[in-house]
């Protein structure tokens, strides 16, 4: 490219830095809509994101909470659940399948 030499709109090269320009903008605004912001290296859900990725109903949710199954906090009216603990949750609820069972 020479010193003084103008580049336009046109020209094939801004024309590749615009669409990667635009590509990484759109990778940015994804991960933007579903990244979940740390507090203290925890990531806390609502009831509702909860449900969703269990696929749960909000009064079996409700029994986890009182039977003890799910810890939660609650702060006003809100009420939070650690990723953690429901990963613990499922950890500790699951039912492996007995090898012979495989075996057959």
């Amino acid at each position: 490219m020479a010193e003084n030499e103008i580049i336009t709109r046109e020209d094939p090269q801004m024309q590749l830095f615009s669409q990667l320009m635009e590509s990484t903008l759109k990778k940015l605004e994804r991960y933007c809509s579903t990244a979940r912001p740390m507090l203290n290296g925890e990531v806390y859900l609502s009831g509702e994101e909860v449900c969703s990725q269990l696929r749960l109903s909000t009064r079996t949710l409700q029994e986890y909470r009182n039977s003890g199954t799910l810890p939660f906090y609650k702060i006003g009216g809100k009420i939070l659940y650690k990723q953690s603990d429901i990963q613990a949750m499922l950890e500790k609820h699951y039912n492996p399948i007995p090898k012979k069972l495989w075996q057959e």
